[in-house]
């Protein structure tokens, strides 16, 4: 169960085994960065070829939004987790024609159908992730027209990318709620001045 770290985490070791795969396929040092709105108003710099990872969405997961965690020990109320999706745009962020489609397709191999993390690959950024958490990072289906759409609503121009879509990050809820023990009796004062005045 991720903190509110988890997002972050799963952007980092997703860049983080990107950037191994793609050594080891393409040789060399290959890029991979976490891009943000700021970056994308730019363009890219001269010489410093780069696969980016551009988190261009959160929504909550429709079905897994009313799983409750076990409550804590002593404790008797269950706790709601809040389940997230991560929709992602990997972008060929590149001055040259040939690393645009070298990156792109090379992480799109890598990723293939279903691409798994497991809580060893994110608990450096987040210490609070379960050992039995895992993500599912998959393609996103998403039509050209809808593609556009999204890049019309981006600061920059459009660059060769691909959707996907990260499945799913469980957040662990933000305080717990204070309990105290089962009640067993309840005591309802009662006014003695009614029948001080007979």
């Amino acid at each position: 169960m991720a903190s509110h770290l988890g997002i972050l985490s799963v952007l980092q070791a997703l860049r983080e085994r990107l950037a191994i795969r793609m050594a080891a396929r393409l040789g060399g040092n290959p890029q991979v960065e976490i891009l943000g709105s700021q970056t994308l108003a730019g363009k890219p710099q001269a010489n410093t070829d780069t696969l980016g990872i551009y988190l261009h969405r959160i929504s909550v997961d429709p079905f897994s939004r009313n799983r409750h965690l076990s409550p804590l020990p002593g404790r008797s109320q269950p706790r709601p987790e809040l389940p997230v999706n991560l929709h992602l745009l990997l972008i060929a962020w590149c001055t040259h024609t040939e690393q645009e489609i070298e990156y792109l397709a090379a992480a799109i191999q890598i990723l293939g159908g279903g691409f798994m993390l497991e809580s060893a690959d994110m608990t450096l950024a987040d210490p609070d992730w379960g050992r039995d958490d895992v993500v599912q990072v998959l393609p996103e289906e998403m039509s050209t027209e809808d593609l556009m759409r999204l890049w019309d609503s981006l600061p920059g121009d459009y660059r060769l990318s691909a959707p996907y879509l990260v499945k799913t990050v469980r957040l662990a809820p933000d305080i717990d709620r204070d309990e105290g023990p089962a009640v067993r009796t309840l005591v309802f004062p009662m006014d003695d001045r009614r029948g001080s005045g007979q």
